[in-house]
């Protein structure tokens, strides 16, 4: 048996989650004697966690034994450790509405952590998710669907698409139906004070002190902005031609890096 402390962060998307990977990268040394960090970066296993998981939300019967497989190896990883470890990833939840056919709000996030409780035994992860003001997430949600996934509705569209989806409740009510609520805490993003040292609650909740998370060195500058309305509705279009995904992509850096080329209104060509 391991009695070490593992938090899960599950996410979610849109609400700072890659400004919070940013900065616990720029304090891992700062933390490595209290907090064992794990984020998505190039490479590692928290990354393929996070990506399987996606593909599980949206295929469980294809993607469940590679999530399986990924999730014994970062119990292998976590066993014997000391320091209380946070893993992160946005997309553990599931993939965001606006991917592929996805419209709901995180419909298979209950059966995802059953996978994780089930398969990083005996060590029995805490779990933490951030939420953000539902009608403020839903524009985000869809211009970062727009931005990476390549969907090409309207905001309008995205909003009735998603009218009946369930809220950040019945979420948190699937969390604790599947570990139990004493394992489970639900922070709103707008409740975290110090924008600069972002995941103020998720490092209490690790046991740090305003104190100790205050002498972390802070960011400077924002992550992963919304594309404004032009450069977003040029975006939009283009996802219309479904172009492969090579050349979408060097496009859509492209456009990202260059939003002031874009005021509002203006659009790419039709094809005759």
């Amino acid at each position: 048996m391991t009695s070490r402390r593992v938090i899960v962060h599950i996410g979610a998307q849109k609400t700072g989650s890659t400004s919070l990977h940013r900065f616990l990268s720029r304090n891992r040394d700062a933390l490595a004697s209290r907090i064992d960090v794990r984020v998505p970066v190039k490479g590692s296993l928290t990354r393929e966690v996070g990506r399987t998981a996606t593909l599980y939300s949206m295929q469980p019967a294809r993607h469940k034994d590679s999530l399986v497989a990924l999730i014994q190896q970062l119990k292998a990883d976590l066993v014997g450790g000391e320091t209380v470890c946070i893993v992160s990833h946005e997309n553990i939840a599931g993939a965001m509405m606006g991917r592929g056919d996805v419209r709901e709000l995180f419909p298979c996030v209950q059966e995802i952590i059953h996978l994780f409780n089930t398969h990083l035994a005996p060590i029995v992860p805490e779990y933490v998710l951030y939420t953000r003001e539902m009608a403020s997430w839903k524009r985000s949600v869809h211009n970062q669907a727009v931005k990476s996934d390549g969907y090409v509705g309207t905001l309008e569209t995205f909003l009735k698409e998603t009218t009946d989806s369930r809220d950040w409740q019945d979420v948190r009510q699937s969390l604790e139906a599947s570990v139990g609520a004493q394992r489970v805490r639900v922070f709103a993003v707008e409740d975290e004070t110090t924008p600069e040292r972002p995941g103020r609650q998720l490092l209490r909740f690790a046991g740090m002190t305003d104190a100790e998370i205050d002498a972390l060195e802070p960011l400077a500058g924002r992550s992963n902005q919304s594309l404004n309305s032009g450069a977003l509705e040029f975006m939009r279009q283009l996802n219309e031609l479904a172009l492969e995904q090579p050349a979408r992509k060097k496009l859509a850096e492209l456009i990202k890096d260059n939003q002031s080329l874009f005021a509002d209104g203006v659009t790419p060509p039709r094809e005759a």
